[in-house]
Formats: structure tokens, C-alpha cells, sequence
């Protein structure tokens, strides 16, 4: 069940610029939490299987915080991959395959929607930008400081359970998360993330 990926991911949801939960329990803006994460996988293995690559996108919604957990979710899986990288990718972010997902879906997560195979396409660059099938529309604007440096979080308290070093903030206004079955939003807070992950 060993599986190691590395690439960037996109992170957005319907807080206001900075979502309060990445710094601990919170009450949303909105009074419930909506979030979506694309995974843009550089390099990847699971028991043998390339992941090279590969594109997974993750929605989910709580009452509250994400904290109080009792969450519903669905993976969206990359329509590139074949079957084999559809299992192993959907073992490993519903956190049925160990490592620091099982730890974290199973905390936060109640309810699973049955994975969609669907197009996701992703833009690098100073405005990245995914879509991802008819769901979702991203465009991320990273927050720079007048000589242009990006705007960077390190030590917050959810960033240890994704095992996440630091974080760009970026603002997702303009993003568009429509899944019919779960709710609706518009994104506002948002983060780039260079990740590095094993189980």
C-alpha cells in the first residue's frame, strides 16, 4: 500500500480572504464551509503504478468548520487516467490507502459521493486557472507585496494535518464550484501549494 506523489494544488473556498479555519476552529463566513482542492501530480507511484501526470480534484461541504468534520465530499478524478491510476488515486485521497489522508478524510468526512471521471485541465503561470469538467471554473490571483514577492503563511494549525510547509495566499474571487449534489458557491479565499507527500 506505499504510495509517494509530489507536484502543486490548488486550494479555494467561499470564505473571504484568509479562510479563518486554517488557523484553527472558526466560525465561516458564511456561516458553513465549502471547499475545493485541485491536485496537479508531477510525479507519483502507487505499488508500481505511474502517477505521473495524473489531475484529481476534491469537493466538500460541512455545517460548520471543517474542524466539527461531518463533511460530505466527492473526488473527481483526471479522464486521462486509466483504470488502474483511477483506483490508486481514489484509495489514496479518500484515505483508504494510509498515510496522512486516512487520518484527515476520516476525521472530517462522513458522507462519500460516488468519484466522477471527468476532464481536469489546469494553468500554471502568475494567474493559475483550472477547470474542472461542467463543475468548476478556478482562477487564482496571488497576493504579492509591492516588490512583488508572494504574501506567504507558514505555521498554521491545519497546515500540520495536510502536511503542508507553507502556503501562497491567493484570491480565488471569479471561481465558480457548481456540483448538483452538493452546494453551490462562489470562491473568494484561496491558497497555492507545493506538495510532497508519502504513506
Amino acid at each position: 500500500m506505499a504510495w509517494q506523489m509530489s507536484g502543486q494544488a490548488i486550494e479555494l473556498c467561499n470564505c473571504k480572504l484568509f479562510c479563518p479555519c486554517w488557523l484553527g476552529p472558526a466560525q465561516p463566513d458564511q456561516g458553513y464551509c465549502a471547499s475545493g482542492w485541485v491536485f496537479d501530480i508531477r510525479e507519483g507511484n502507487a505499488d508500481g503504478v505511474r502517477l505521473d501526470g495524473r489531475k484529481v480534484a476534491f469537493a466538500a461541504e460541512w455545517p460548520g468548520d471543517f474542524w466539527s468534520g461531518n463533511g460530505t465530499a466527492r473526488l473527481y478524478i483526471d479522464a486521462q487516467a486509466n483504470a488502474d491510476q483511477r483506483r490508486e488515486l481514489e484509495g489514496i485521497f479518500s484515505g483508504k490507502r494510509g498515510g496522512f489522508f486516512e487520518g484527515v478524510m476520516g476525521g472530517i468526512i462522513s458522507k462519500w459521493l460516488p468519484t466522477q471521471v471527468t476532464r481536469i485541465e489546469v494553468r500554471d503561470g502568475a494567474t493559475p486557472a483550472a477547470t474542472i469538467g461542467d463543475v468548476a471554473q478556478i482562477r487564482m490571483q496571488a497576493l504579492k507585496d509591492p516588490q512583488g514577492r508572494a504574501t506567504t503563511v507558514q505555521g498554521a494549525a491545519a497546515q500540520a494535518a495536510f502536511q503542508i510547509e507553507r502556503m501562497n495566499v491567493a484570491s480565488s474571487k471569479g471561481s465558480r464550484w457548481a456540483d448538483p449534489e452538493l452546494r453551490s458557491w462562489e470562491g473568494d479565499s484561496g491558497n497555492l501549494v507545493s506538495f510532497s507527500w508519502r504513506s
